[in-house]
């Protein structure tokens, strides 16, 4: 991981997930993680390898992004570190670097979310497997978490729990698919004794939501509004008869979800939550 335990922070997103068809990358999904910093920290190194380039980023001017290529055999990969607000004065061009050595800082950005103003930093790491291949136009890019070691996958299962962000009902896994974009996702409950279905359908910014019964009989419809940056998150389910408050934690492929009886008040916590899984 390119983040020390020390530095992980949870004012906005936490991570947010390779593949995953949000904010600027609702056509093509996007090409790696975003990781969450506390302010002023490094990013580091994800493995030993030669820096390929250091140059501005294009997507946020001022900022900079380091490409680390790394050899493993024949096989060439990159490692890509973007929004970086500087970059340390040993990470030069043909530069090695040794695995966790720093490279920059996390560049911070302020940004309302749910009506709030609130800086975080972040840095945008993109893991390319060039399949044998040095100099190839459009390098793939392929989600980092199968490339984690023990120490990393360890980190990764720390952060990933903070994760929150508003695709996370149909796209929650920390590897989704590039290629397809998940609009509709139905979640079964496992344990507790909320409704027995539930499937969510996200059309742009906004979200549907179908009650279902053991049979899979859909009794209710209406439309959710979220809070999703929250942890836990909030959600309302409002249909045209009711309005269900209720809170919820997503981890990859099990949610945890408190409602509320129409008409009463939101729960607190998930802590006694209904239990939903759903297959990747």
């Amino acid at each position: 991981m390119p983040i020390d335990g020390a530095d992980v922070a949870t004012s906005a997103f936490g991570m947010l997930p390779f593949g995953y068809h949000g904010g600027g990358h609702t056509e093509s999904g996007h090409a790696g993680w975003d990781i969450e910093y506390r302010l002023g920290s490094p990013v580091r190194a994800a493995a030993a390898g030669t820096v390929l380039s250091v140059e501005p980023d294009p997507d946020t001017p001022g900022r900079f992004i380091v490409v680390i290529e790394h050899v493993v055999g024949t096989h060439f990969y990159r490692t890509h570190y973007s929004n970086l607000v500087d970059v340390r004065n040993d990470v030069v061009v043909e530069a090695l670097l040794l695995a966790r050595q720093p490279i920059g800082t996390a560049g911070a950005i302020t940004a309302t979310i749910g009506g709030v103003p609130i800086t975080y930093a972040m840095t945008h790491f993109q893991l390319d497997d060039l399949e044998f291949h040095r100099e190839i136009p459009n390098p793939k890019a392929v989600s980092p978490e199968p490339f984690l070691n023990a120490e990393g996958k360890a980190l990764f299962d720390r952060v990933w729990t903070t994760a929150a962000y508003f695709q996370e009902l149909v796209e929650p896994f920390a590897t989704n698919s590039r290629d397809v974009t998940v609009t509709t996702r139905t979640w079964t409950r496992a344990g507790g004794d909320g409704p027995a279905g539930i499937r969510f359908t996200r059309e742009g910014s906004s979200y549907t939501y179908e009650l279902m019964a053991e049979s899979g009989t859909v009794v209710e419809i209406g439309t959710v509004s979220l809070a999703a940056l929250a942890r836990p998150s909030t959600l309302d389910l409002v249909s045209p008869t009711a309005t269900r408050l209720g809170s919820y934690d997503i981890l990859s492929n099990e949610l945890h979800l408190t409602l509320a009886n129409p008409g009463t008040s939101r729960p607190a916590s998930v802590t006694a939550a209904n239990v939903y899984r759903t297959p990747r």
